[in-house]
């Protein structure tokens, strides 16, 4: 790689902070974080030239793909038809065996254990391609067609960014962001011993330093997937029978307002807790949605939309017969799930607009 050829050489104290997290194991570390921190301690020319800007993809595309080989082949232990003999994947593979702690540092909820491994590797970077398509664009915001034609078809790149799924096919996509950034067909890049013995050094270094140094979190790995509230039970009386008993895990206390927050499924309180514990609508919004809260009140059936300190009622997405909603159950009459209510709810949380619409 030609990239020392940007470098002012005029700098007599260069940046080392790239060197400083060079120290870090690169697999313990999302990889899009990893190619931000590197261009963030480069000099600036590196971010806008495709000779410089293109291999670092490509190395954090390789981190990217190995730690979704990992995350794979943790949750496959019982493989025993592999078709990589002799490649990177089957090196991953003996060392996963030989390291347990790996399975439970690299973390995924959305694999298919049936399918492929080649699948579940490029459904895992998708988000990473992804991600580095939105940087390239905005570094070349200026420039009328930053991505050379690649991408024209019928349907603009703000289009394809806009639909998570449904309409276009993952692997068309994935695809045509590797056309872009001339990244080689997986099957050349496992079988690349360069390639190969990079991946050997990470995977020692970060073998070492959690020897040392246990993990304190885990590593989540998510493909691209559509956001989405909570599934809820079309018969209000299931929910009630599921959650009204709900207790308190820290006092054992029964709770008078139990709120369920339709972002994860955990059951909170709008106010502290009987024991003290301020475990409230507030303070989980702030650790489950950075301050944006979804809670709908068991036994009020309405929701309570929370942003920092501030909250708001929302109409119920659960009516009668007559299509009339029952707050605090008062009438007793059996309810139902609204879908139109609850898709403009989730609607109105994926768009942002807990802050910005007229309603709340």
């Amino acid at each position: 790689m030609s990239m020392l050829g940007n470098t002012d050489m005029s700098i007599r104290f260069p940046d080392l902070r790239v060197w400083a997290m060079a120290s870090y194991p690169v697999l313990a570390s999302d990889a899009f974080s990893t190619l931000m921190w590197i261009l963030f301690c480069l000099p600036v020319p590196f971010m806008y030239s495709e000779k410089t800007f293109f291999p670092l993809v490509h190395i954090c595309y390789l981190v990217s793909i190995t730690q979704a080989a990992i995350t794979y082949i943790g949750r496959n232990e019982s493989i025993h038809d592999f078709r990589h003999r002799d490649s990177l994947l089957n090196d991953i593979f003996k060392f996963v065996g030989e390291h347990g702690f790996l399975k439970q540092y690299f973390v995924c909820s959305y694999i298919n254990n049936s399918c492929d491994i080649n699948e579940p590797i490029r459904r895992l970077s998708f988000p990473f391609l992804r991600r580095c398509a939105i940087l390239w664009k905005l570094m070349n915001s200026s420039t009328s067609s930053p991505f050379n034609g690649v991408l024209r078809s019928s349907k603009t790149f703000e289009d394809r960014m806009d639909h998570a799924s449904g309409t276009l096919k993952e692997t068309i996509e994935i695809e045509e962001l590797e056309k872009v950034f001339k990244i080689p067909p997986l099957d050349s890049i496992v079988n690349d011993e360069l390639s190969r013995s990079l991946v050997k050094k990470w995977l020692q270094h970060i073998a070492k330093d959690f020897k040392v140094n246990n993990p304190s979190g885990v590593l989540h790995l998510t493909p691209v997937v559509p956001f989405k509230l909570m599934v809820l039970p079309y018969l209000y009386q299931d929910l009630l029978q599921r959650y009204m008993k709900w207790k308190c895990v820290d006092c054992g206390a029964a709770q008078d307002k139990p709120a369920l927050c339709l972002l994860c499924g955990l059951l909170c309180s709008p106010r502290w807790k009987t024991c003290g514990r301020d475990d409230t609508c507030q303070t989980h919004a702030m650790s489950c949605g950075a301050g944006n809260g979804v809670f709908l009140l068991i036994r009020e059936t309405r929701i309570l939309l929370q942003r920092s300190a501030h909250q708001a009622f929302w109409p119920s997405p659960y009516l009668d017969a007559f299509g009339e909603e029952d707050i605090g159950m008062r009438r007793g009459k059996p309810l139902y799930l609204n879908e139109e209510r609850y898709a403009a709810l989730s609607h109105m949380v994926t768009s942002h607009g807990i802050g910005r619409s007229s309603k709340v």
